[in-house]
């Protein structure tokens, strides 16, 4: 009886050791959106990125068996312009549509670290499918993956703000990057 149960315990442990882990953002997570206008450059930050990762853990041959969600509230990004800020967030409709999501339902990683990863990115209320690539390292046990992504506001139903009788206009093309360190 006690050999089928040692047998049982070894043969069911790779498939516990193997089972996905929760991860959680850690501090120092940020997320920025850039861009250009007829005046001047922008980028606007959050260090507020929450959301849930399951990994088989923080090694990098472990990460193409991750998936998750990341979260970031679109009031919390910080333009360093009070005035700008209020026409981001018009711009994005955070009223209405309060947080920025992504959601990595496919991870591909290279032993390099290369990392791509798709899913619907949801901006303003609107959903697209898309591939971002990044890079992936592992840092004192963590695991930090940063990367950007170009996209157009107008796919995703937001409208460049056009300030001074349309004379200063934000270009519609923006980069959304992101530098985020995930840990057990």
């Amino acid at each position: 009886m006690r050999t089928r149960i040692c047998l049982a315990g070894m043969i069911a442990l790779p498939a516990l050791l193997a089972a996905a882990l929760p991860l959680s953002f850690q501090s120092g997570s940020r997320v920025w959106v850039s861009g250009t206008s007829t005046v001047r450059g922008y980028r606007c930050e959050s260090t507020q990125v929450t959301g849930t990762a399951q990994g088989e853990g923080t090694e990098l041959t472990q990460v193409a068996q991750s998936r998750g969600e990341i979260s970031i509230p679109v009031a919390s990004l910080d333009c360093r312009n009070g005035t700008m800020n209020g026409h981001m967030r018009n711009a994005l409709k955070a009223t209405e549509n309060p947080t920025i999501r992504f959601r990595a339902t496919s991870v591909a990683v290279t032993p390099e670290g290369a990392v791509r990863m798709t899913g619907p990115l949801t901006i303003a209320g609107q959903s697209r499918e898309v591939t971002i690539n990044g890079t992936a390292a592992r840092q004192n046990g963590r695991l930090r993956v940063t990367g950007s992504k170009q996209l157009t506001m107008t796919d995703f139903g937001v409208q460049p703000p056009r300030l001074m009788a349309g004379t200063m206009r934000v270009h519609a093309p923006v980069t959304i990057g992101f530098d985020v360190v995930l840990g057990q």
